[in-house]
């Protein structure tokens, strides 16, 4: 009670001001009513001053009214408060209902993809794709998205996180005819053992023509490695 009682001494003297206005403009209309009939000359002075003192009035009214450094002052503050900690309120709500953009996600098919195709991929750039395809070539394409893994440099981590955006056509790996003329001395592939080549060509020789199940026994491969080989045995 006692914050909204209190005055600057600048309100003391408007509100003194505005009383003194308000006495005179009583005065005035009192000695306005005694006159019985005031000529045009009165009127006209009568109205002027009338006029004056409404101006003053307005003049008072519009000025603008400083913080008495106590109540008003505090209660302006609270209520600014109040709405930034409203507004952040609101930014905070509809940040959380705010749907997240679903990520485009990237399919391909590891045997038709060139290097393009694998840069697109997170963690694949020009040096790991050109590696993938180079790999692919001297294969004669993959059977399985797990012979990615075995892409120098690429590490498990890796082939994990890009493991659900790869799949494989099977059917478009180049498989080998040990009976056919092209597979002679400097042919070359990954997964044939070293002087496997010779030691294959040399028992054509003998036998006139090789069959798929011999091969395992000629080599003395072991069952992991020629569970690889044989995808590409004619």
């Amino acid at each position: 009670m006692k914050d909204f009682l209190f005055f600057t001494k600048g309100e003391k003297n408007g509100l003194c001001l505005l009383l003194a206005l308000v006495g005179i403009s009583l005065v005035i209309s009192a000695q306005i009513q005694h006159f019985d009939s005031p000529n045009d000359e009165e009127k006209i002075q009568l109205e002027k001053e009338v006029a004056l003192f409404k101006a003053s009035l307005q003049e008072v009214e519009k000025r603008p009214q400083p913080f008495d450094g106590k109540g008003k002052e505090k209660e302006f503050i609270e209520k600014k408060e109040n709405f930034i900690v409203q507004e952040r309120g609101n930014e905070v709500h509809t940040r959380e209902k705010r749907p997240s953009k679903p990520q485009a996600t990237i399919q391909l098919e590891i045997n038709s993809a060139d290097t393009s195709d694998f840069k697109k991929l997170k963690g694949i750039g020009s040096a790991y794709s050109a590696r993938i395809v180079k790999f692919r070539e001297k294969l004669g394409g993959f059977y399985t998205v797990e012979q990615i893994k075995e892409v120098y440099g690429i590490r498990p981590e890796l082939y994990e996180s890009i493991r659900p955006q790869l799949h494989v056509d099977a059917q478009k790996i180049k498989v080998i005819d040990l009976n056919d003329p092209s597979f002679t001395y400097g042919f070359y592939h990954p997964y044939f053992p070293k002087k496997g080549v010779t030691s294959l060509i040399k028992e054509r020789e003998k036998r006139g023509r090789l069959e798929k199940e011999e091969v395992k026994a000629i080599l003395g491969m072991e069952e992991k490695d020629w569970e690889k080989l044989k995808q590409y045995i004619k």
